[in-house]
């Protein structure tokens, strides 16, 4: 979950699994103010009900751009899990109940459903609530854009202008965790 200390604004990433409780108190690094921050509801949901029987081994790719489906293939190829591709949220909702991967990478920009509204449908899904989201743009997205993603589901937020080790590591951490 990306945050900004009110007080200098300084601005990084906390990672709301590990607090127990619906508000997390944090000390900012740069400036030491301390103040409260609420994790949001879907993230509670899911830490209580688990994995939920969900393939470990497994992930799934949302793009329309055939292009992107391909280099995210490539460049998780090392890695040895199990990947399916969709090109569209049509294609993929039935993919996701189908295999009930561990993980979604999606691009938010879809034609018909749009990534905003599969991660909804996701989160909505008792069944698919666990699965990680890495949703990605090519669009530039502000940071009160990329808060909105975070909020209505996403765990995690990429730009398309990636760089093939940073892919690899968000992967890699997602599935893990």
């Amino acid at each position: 979950m990306i945050i900004r200390c009110p007080s200098c604004r300084a601005r990084y990433r906390i990672d709301e699994k590990k607090t127990a409780r619906s508000v997390a108190r944090v000390k900012c690094p740069k400036c030491g103010h301390g103040f409260e921050v609420t994790v949001a509801p879907a993230v509670e949901e899911r830490r209580a009900e688990g994995q939920g029987g969900l393939d470990a081994r497994t992930i799934v790719v949302v793009d329309d751009a055939r292009f992107f489906r391909e280099v995210i293939a490539d460049i998780l190829a090392p890695l040895k899990y199990s990947l399916h591709l969709a090109a569209s949220g049509e294609e993929g909702l039935p993919l996701l109940r189908q295999l009930r991967p561990a993980l979604v990478i999606l691009d938010l920009k879809l034609p018909g459903m749009s990534g905003l509204e599969l991660i909804r449908m996701i989160r909505a899904d008792a069944s698919l609530s666990g699965i990680k989201i890495l949703a990605m743009s090519s669009v530039y997205r502000r940071e009160d854009e990329v808060h909105k993603i975070i909020l209505a589901g996403a765990d995690e937020f990429l730009n398309k202008s990636f760089k093939s080790e940073h892919l690899l590591s968000r992967v890699k951490q997602m599935m893990s965790s």
